[in-house]
């Protein structure tokens, strides 16, 4: 009975010292919700913009931060963070060291929330697997508050490939007389293969024109050359000459031959002009000038685009335009037939 009553009272005293020994509590992080990161590229060697995502479970005072650290032991391989840039959440201020990026919250804090903190230009490593990176919140006194681990994996692009094949259609269309061109309205009709001014009138002008269409996939798109192989001649040998009083220069308003006996290329002469304003020569609205040459050496630029067309689907001045040709003698002109071949060259670069 009295080793009974001796037990109790040992138990007793224990408990009551007990209760009077100081008890210190551990401090464990919180977890980082839902937390990942979203990358723009992820081959092995890219740059890539890394946004991660989470959401706080404890407010960072001021002077605390987040620290992103990209380069964990056990990866296979690090991440150059030399050229990031850094958008932090809040009043957040980004810095970088060889193997993380930090927000610093010096004059702020931040309130628990679900935030992206956005790192550029970081290079990735140049081997493929499973990256970790982790992600902390810390204190002024660099406790840390809350945590979280996210993997990216990195992996070789996959080459894709298709073969288009190279496309041209090039077409000549005839013109009505009639029909409303930039320097005017025609009055001679033509043909996809002809152009036929008929029996022609000292003093008049005689204007005709064809329409190119070019359809292509060419990257670069196209250019459209046209060179005559002889002035307008007969059987004689007698020729109309190229404009103007078969003199070429640069491109000029239209102007009658000048008919000064004895001086047969100022009898007549004839002229062309292109609609299209990209093309080499600068001609206005209504600004003319004579082949240079006769030859395939003699070329003119008359249509001309930058991109792929679509033909009489896509605008003027790039799928289609229009090619005037203007005829004009004089009462010198000698007499009988005139004929020339004229030949156009559309050439794509892909």
């Amino acid at each position: 009975m009295k080793k009974t009553k001796k037990l109790i009272a040992f138990w007793t005293i224990l408990s009551l010292a007990l209760a009077f020994l100081p008890i210190t509590t551990g401090t464990e992080a919180a977890q980082l919700l839902q937390a990942k990161d979203t990358i723009t590229d992820s081959k092995p060697g890219a740059t890539a913009k890394h946004t991660f995502t989470f959401t706080t479970q404890t407010e960072i005072p001021t002077s605390g931060k987040i620290e992103v650290t990209f380069n964990v032991s056990g990866n296979p391989g690090n991440f150059n963070l030399s050229g990031a840039t850094i958008t932090c959440p809040g009043s957040g201020s980004g810095s970088t060291t060889t193997n993380s990026v930090i927000c610093s919250y010096t004059t702020g804090s931040l309130a628990t929330g679900t935030y992206n903190l956005i790192v550029n230009n970081v290079v990735s490593p140049n081997a493929t697997g499973s990256y970790l990176l982790t992600i902390e919140t810390r204190n002024a006194s660099d406790q840390r508050l809350d945590y979280a681990e996210v993997r990216i994996a990195l992996v070789s692009g996959v080459t894709v490939t298709a073969h288009v094949p190279a496309l041209l259609t090039f077409e000549v269309k005839g013109v009505n007389a009639g029909t409303g061109v930039e320097s005017g309205t025609t009055t001679v009709t033509s043909t996809a293969t002809t152009i036929n001014f008929g029996t022609v009138n000292a003093g008049t002008e005689y204007l005709t024109a064809q329409k190119l269409v070019v359809s292509t996939n060419a990257n670069y798109g196209f250019s459209v050359k046209v060179w005559q192989n002889q002035n307008l001649t007969n059987a004689m040998g007698n020729d109309i000459d190229k404009f103007k009083d078969g003199v070429t220069s640069t491109p000029q308003t239209w102007a009658t031959p000048t008919a000064n006996p004895g001086f047969e290329n100022t009898y007549g002469h004839f002229g062309l002009r292109s609609d299209d304003s990209d093309v080499e020569l600068n001609y206005g609205t209504n600004l003319w000038v004579g082949f240079y040459g006769d030859g395939s050496a003699y070329q003119h630029e008359v249509l001309k685009s930058t991109r792929p067309t679509a033909g009489e689907g896509d605008s003027q001045g790039d799928g289609w335009d229009y090619t005037e040709y203007k005829l004009q003698i004089s009462a010198l002109q000698e007499a009988g037939d005139y004929q020339n071949t004229l030949t156009y060259i559309c050439t794509p670069t892909y």
